[in-house]
């Protein structure tokens, strides 16, 4: 009967094999999920990019020539924001590797961010910003709430998470002020206007 063949030995500096410990970390530090999770994707991303190449994987072989393939080889499929934070991210990576002693020097030290041409944001005209509120006009329920959101969205300038995630006691109509939470778990107060005030103190 022949002999079992042992499995293969696990590679236990391998980045796949490391990113599980560098997730605990950020957890540890208190990072949001959904940052947690960017960071892992971008990280697995270069991983993926590094085995489909050839590439070493063991954390100690990895070069800053390897990273710069990887962000060269991305600016021709997705857009320059996306590249810069897989930029970041991966900057973050390395940093941890350096804390954590799986290497002892960071390949992305010398290497300077992408640049992110700026595109400015599309801006609604009055005439289409009165339509929107135009819209909402009612007396239901849905009606009062909808026009709410659009005159917060106007007043603050906010994202839509962070009006999602506001509650009651985040909004002070005597004060006309909304507490928001903001990235990386940042609170800010945002002031909004009188009307805004009147469609929510209806809702």
């Amino acid at each position: 009967m022949p002999a079992r063949q042992a499995p293969p030995a696990t590679i236990y500096n391998d980045l796949a094999t490391l990113l599980p410990d560098w997730e605990i970390s950020l957890k540890a530090r208190g990072r949001q999920p959904t940052t947690i999770d960017s960071y892992l994707i971008c990280a697995r991303n270069l991983y993926k990019f590094l085995v489909s190449r050839g590439m070493p994987t063991t954390v100690t072989s990895i070069t800053r020539e390897h990273i710069e393939h990887f962000l060269a080889d991305m600016f021709e499929r997705v857009k320059p924001a996306t590249v810069a934070k897989h930029y970041r991210s991966l900057q973050q990576l390395f940093n941890f590797l350096i804390d954590d002693g799986e290497i002892t020097s960071n390949p992305m030290e010398r290497m300077s961010p992408p640049s992110v041409p700026e595109q400015p944001v599309p801006i609604l005209t009055d005439a289409e910003l009165i339509a929107l509120i135009a819209a909402c006009k009612g007396q239901s329920l849905e009606n009062r709430r909808d026009e709410a959101v659009i005159r917060m969205f106007i007043d603050t300038g906010i994202r839509a998470s962070e009006l999602v995630g506001l509650t009651v006691d985040d909004v002070d109509l005597g004060q006309q002020m909304a507490l928001v939470m903001g990235k990386g778990g940042r609170g800010r107060a945002v002031p909004f206007g009188i009307r805004t005030t009147d469609a929510r103190s209806t809702t």
